[in-house]
C-alpha cells in the first residue's frame, strides 16, 4: 500500500472545502487540467498553475514553482509570478485565483482534540448588559426631554419597540453582509458593536457638554457632534473588521480617509451656510451649579461682551433686509 505523504486541500474565500487530494509522491501539480493531482474549478487558475515538491535531503522543506500562469500566487502578502520558486512554510495558505491552498504533511504534528463548544454564557451576559444600558440611556434621554409624565409613560412601549427594531435592522444588515462575505452571520456580535457605539457616542457627547459647563470650554459643546461622529467612524470600522478580519489595516485607512475628507467638508458647509464652523450657538445642557469649576463672569464684563455682538447682528439684519428688497 502506497503511504500517504501529505494532504492537499483547497478552500474558497469563506473557508468552505472545495477539493482535496492525498499526496502519495513528489512532485504534485495543481490546476484546472484533469492531469493535475489536485484539480480546481476556478476560472482564475491556469490549467497547470503550480508544482509542489519536497526535495530529498531537505526535511520539512516544501518548494513551490509557478508554471504557465498569468495571475501567479500569493503567500503571506507577497505575490509570486510565472517561473518563480519559493519555500512554502508549514501551515501558511497559498492564494491562487479565488482559492486558498493548504498542505498538511504526514510527519507534521497534529493538534490535540478540542472540547465541544459550550453555550457562550459570558458573551450572552455581555450582550444583555449592553442592550440594557442602551435602553436605559434612551429612557433617560427621553425622560429629560419629557414635559408630561403621563405622556412619557404612554410613549415608553412604542419608543422601546422602535429602538429595538432599528437596532435589530442595523445589526441584521451587517450580519447579512457578514454571511455574504465571510460565510457566518454573527448577528449578536454586530448587536454588541452597535450597542457599544451608541453608548460611547452618548458618553462622548455627555462628557463634552459636562466639561464645557464645568470649565467654560464652549468649543467642546459646539463640536460635540463631531466627536460623536468620530466614535461612529470607529464603530463602522469595527463592523467592517468583523466581516473582513484579514483587512483590518486597510479598512482602518479607508475609514480614516473618509473622516479626513468628511470633517473638512462638514466644516466648510457650516462656514458657507452660517459663517461659523459650528451650528451650535449656545450650550443646550445645564448641570447643577455646584459642579462648575470655572469662575463666574462679572456682570459688567458680560454686558460688554453682549454689547459687542450688537454690531455684527445689526449688519446681518441690514444685509437680510436688502436681500428681501432686491427680491
Amino acid at each position: 500500500m502506497t503511504p500517504t505523504l501529505g494532504l492537499l486541500e483547497a478552500f474558497d474565500r469563506h473557508g468552505a472545502l472545495l477539493a482535496r487530494a492525498p499526496v502519495t509522491r513528489w512532485p504534485v501539480t495543481v490546476g484546472r487540467a484533469l492531469a493535475c493531482d489536485l484539480v480546481l474549478d476556478d476560472p482564475f487558475v491556469a490549467p497547470e498553475h503550480l508544482r509542489i515538491d519536497r526535495p530529498a535531503g531537505a526535511p520539512g522543506g516544501v518548494q513551490v514553482e509557478l508554471l504557465e500562469t498569468r495571475n501567479g500566487a500569493r503567500l503571506q502578502r507577497r505575490h509570486y509570478r510565472q517561473g518563480e520558486r519559493f519555500d512554502w512554510p508549514d501551515g501558511a495558505p497559498i492564494e491562487l485565483g479565488r482559492t486558498h491552498l493548504a498542505l498538511r504533511l504526514a510527519d507534521a504534528a497534529i493538534a490535540e482534540e478540542q472540547a465541544l463548544p459550550r453555550f457562550p454564557w459570558r458573551t450572552a451576559v455581555q450582550t444583555a448588559v449592553l442592550l440594557a444600558l442602551v435602553l436605559a440611556a434612551a429612557l433617560a434621554a427621553s425622560w429629560l426631554e419629557a414635559r408630561d409624565a403621563a405622556k412619557y409613560l404612554k410613549s415608553l412601549p412604542g419608543m422601546l419597540l422602535i429602538l429595538l427594531v432599528v437596532l435589530g435592522a442595523w445589526a441584521g444588515a451587517w450580519a447579512a453582509a457578514n454571511k455574504l462575505f465571510a460565510g457566518r452571520l454573527q448577528f449578536w456580535r454586530h448587536v454588541r458593536i452597535a450597542s457599544a457605539v451608541y453608548l460611547a457616542a452618548d458618553a462622548v457627547q455627555l462628557a463634552s457638554h459636562f466639561a464645557a459647563f464645568t470649565f467654560s470650554w464652549e468649543l467642546l459643546a459646539r463640536f460635540a457632534p463631531m466627536l460623536a461622529a468620530l466614535v461612529l467612524a470607529g464603530g463602522l470600522h469595527a463592523h467592517l473588521a468583523a466581516i473582513l478580519p484579514r483587512r483590518r489595516v486597510g479598512l482602518a485607512w479607508m475609514v480614516a480617509a473618509a473622516v479626513a475628507v468628511g470633517v473638512p467638508a462638514w466644516l466648510g458647509t457650516q462656514w458657507l451656510s452660517n459663517m461659523r464652523l459650528s451650528n451650535t450657538l449656545y450650550m443646550s445642557s445645564l448641570f447643577p451649579p455646584g459642579l462648575r469649576v470655572a469662575p463666574a463672569v462679572p456682570v459688567d464684563q458680560f454686558l460688554q461682551e453682549a454689547q459687542a455682538l450688537r454690531g455684527p447682528l445689526d449688519r446681518r439684519l441690514q444685509g437680510d433686509g436688502h436681500g428681501d428688497e432686491d427680491e
